[in-house]
């Protein structure tokens, strides 16, 4: 935006120079007598002329008086000659007078008077006071008024350019905060305005994000709810029934239920903590409930849960090496190894193992969980740790879950520093894996 005002300055003083000189050319040159000296210089000819005529010269200088308003007094050694006003104009000084050896000058401390010398005359001269003709006002304001037009002429494109961009954001943002989530500036154009309208552009995105994420929260926890509410409600009637046959049978059910609710409360409060975690960071508060973690054990205790949550799965575990201790949160990394290895299960069939590796990479500990499932088609892993993603692969499968799990996964190993990914082709299984340096960071 400088340099654009800077240019459209240098434009303007341009298009002066030009309506100057344009006008200039078209009023030609002013007479050099209307200037007030030179109108003094030719009054005090003409009393050198009629000098000899005193009535031709009285009537000169009624003339003179009648059509420009000047008043003229004629002065010769001293002595008033002639006069077109009464009282006559005050004499000049000696000082003054000696002034006239140079020609025709302004009087000091008179307002807007001159005097002249009468050539050929000793000590003659005239004394004249009041507004003198002249076209030069005419011309100046001709001058004045060309600038001003070019001004305003040529200020047109800059006040555009610089009011176009901003009314549009404006209405961007009066739109937008009206409650059209869909509304966008849309500016692609340089500077700071373009950078404020794409900074704006940028944070409606992100709201409308947040916004739309809030409500596919509650669109999916309500759905996820209601199923296991209802068969424990059926459950809960048969009970009441007196049917306890029925009644212990679906015992097993509630408690699939009862886990199905604890998870999806757990990934919920996990992001939230989350949430709340990366906003006291910037205040200095720690995110993660940090302590030594042997890395070993870590991974055989959630080897151990999965087998005995899934008796019917085969799982292959391999421990490269010594693993390393950590400076982690345990609640939050065993929460990752179970959202890894359940993915897992889900998207894979017995009698299908599942494989969970682990090893010590550099000052890190990698992990990767591998099943021999469906796959992922590549625009789906693109996707795969959005919050509340689920490809349609899933869907078709009738696998639960909200799509936290993996999202709320990632979130807790970028926490710890680390970093987490995903390796799929269809038909081929998935590999997800993440790693965590040892020193936090």
């Amino acid at each position: 935006m400088f340099w654009r005002v800077y240019l459209n300055g240098l434009l303007l003083l341009m298009l002066v120079a030009l309506a100057i000189f344009a006008v200039g050319a078209a009023l030609g040159r002013a007479p050099a007598g209307r200037t007030p000296e030179r109108f003094a210089e030719y009054a005090a000819a003409r009393v050198g002329e009629l000098r000899g005529d005193r009535v031709r010269l009285a009537r000169e200088l009624v003339r003179v008086h009648d059509t420009f308003g000047v008043a003229v007094s004629v002065y010769s050694e001293g002595s008033l000659l002639a006069s077109n006003v009464e009282p006559p104009l005050l004499p000049l000084s000696p000082g003054e007078e000696a002034s006239l050896a140079h020609g025709p000058f302004k009087v000091p401390r008179r307002h807007w008077s001159f005097a002249a010398p009468v050539e050929g005359e000793k000590n003659t001269y005239v004394l004249l006071t009041g507004e003198f003709p002249s076209p030069s006002f005419l011309r100046g304001a001709s001058f004045l008024a060309a600038v001003l037009l070019a001004l305003a002429v040529a200020s047109i494109p800059l006040a555009r350019a610089i009011a176009a961009p901003l009314e549009r954001l404006g209405r961007a943002v009066r739109a937008f905060g009206a409650g059209d989530l869909s509304s966008r500036a849309r500016l692609r154009m340089r500077g700071e305005v373009g950078e404020v309208a794409e900074a704006f552009d940028q944070m409606a995105d992100r709201i409308e994000a947040l916004l739309r994420s809030e409500r596919e929260l509650i669109a999916n926890v309500s759905h996820e709810l209601r199923t296991p509410l209802a068969r424990i409600q059926v459950a809960l009637e048969l009970a009441a029934e007196g049917d306890a046959e029925r009644a212990r049978r679906a015992l097993a059910e509630i408690g699939e239920d009862l886990s199905e609710l604890t998870r999806l409360v757990e990934d919920v409060l996990t992001a939230a903590r989350l949430d709340l975690a990366s906003g006291e960071r910037s205040r200095g508060a720690l995110p993660l409930r940090r302590e030594a973690v042997e890395g070993r054990e870590l991974i055989l205790h959630a080897a151990q849960r999965f087998r005995d949550a899934h008796p019917e799965r085969e799982l292959e575990l391999l421990l490269e090496g010594e693993l390393p201790w950590l400076e982690a949160d345990p609640a939050l990394l065993r929460r990752v190894l179970d959202n890894l290895l359940d993915n897992a299960c889900k998207y894979s069939d017995a009698p299908a193992k599942v494989t969970l590796r682990a090893r010590a990479e550099g000052s890190a500990l990698a992990v990767e969980v591998t099943d021999r499932g469906i796959g992922l088609d590549p625009q789906d892993l693109a996707r795969l740790f959005t919050p509340f993603f689920r490809s349609d692969r899933s869907r078709a499968r009738g696998s639960g879950g909200v799509g936290l799990g993996l999202a709320v996964s990632k979130r807790i190993v970028e926490a710890h520093g680390g970093r987490i990914f995903a390796k799929s082709a269809p038909g081929e299984g998935t590999t997800l894996g993440f790693s965590v340096p040892v020193v936090p960071q």
